[in-house]
């Protein structure tokens, strides 16, 4: 992967704290019909029946196993969760989706994606709602830097947005960075706003509480 790559970012932080294995899809999504035509479902379900491999082949134990995935690779995530589940009985320990992104060409009344039920705890950074993301809750927890919007301070366009999701979640992820991100709870922006920034506290990334439920603002 190059240095910059999302999967680069992620890993370099891992590597201070643990065992990781990295699934490259690829370093970026690079135009509409690729990104349209993603298979989420072949995909996710060949990754899940990898991960039963592992866990029966090597030992691995479900219950430490943490899928992250970025924009598309967040609801093959979840797919791939799913496909874990029906094989085994069992549910991974968690998923993360960095800034889970809008669904196109999915057959329709066909469930897809990512969804909270996925694993045992699921939680989303949504940071381009309004523009290559989602705009509606998926996970137990949802993060939304700024506000759900199109964007967050900082970027230039739609697609850094959505990779800021990516950045974040790194940067949590090194040793003394786990609580870098505190937010609130909020129904929305306003609201947030209006109680200004006091509420419920929950942190974004790798040291979010498994217990917190609901949706979560920060600025």
């Amino acid at each position: 992967a190059k240095p910059d790559s999302s999967e680069e970012q992620r890993s370099q932080g891992y590597r201070k704290t643990g065992d990781l294995v990295v699934i490259a899809l690829g370093d970026s999504i690079e135009d509409f019909e690729q990104f349209a035509t993603l298979d989420v479902e072949g995909i996710g379900e060949l990754i899940g029946y990898r991960l039963v491999q592992l866990t029966d082949k090597v030992n691995v134990p479900h219950e430490i196993i943490h899928l992250i995935g970025q924009g598309p690779a967040a609801h093959v995530a979840g797919v791939a969760a799913r496909q874990y589940t029906r094989k085994t009985g069992h549910k991974l320990r968690r998923i993360t989706g960095l800034d889970p992104s809008k669904q196109y060409a999915q057959p329709e009344n066909k469930l897809s994606g990512l969804s909270r039920g996925d694993a045992e705890f699921v939680d989303a950074i949504h940071t381009s709602a309004y523009g290559m993301g989602v705009q509606k809750r998926l996970a137990d927890v949802d993060f939304y830097p700024n506000g759900p919007a199109s964007g967050v301070p900082g970027a230039d366009n739609v697609v850094e947005a959505s990779m800021r999701a990516t950045r974040y979640f790194a940067e949590s992820v090194r040793p003394g960075n786990e609580r870098n991100f505190p937010a609130v709870g909020a129904s929305s922006y306003s609201e947030y706003k209006e109680n200004h920034g006091y509420g419920k506290r929950a942190y974004m990334g790798i040291g979010t509480n498994y217990d917190v439920r609901g949706d979560y603002i920060l600025q």
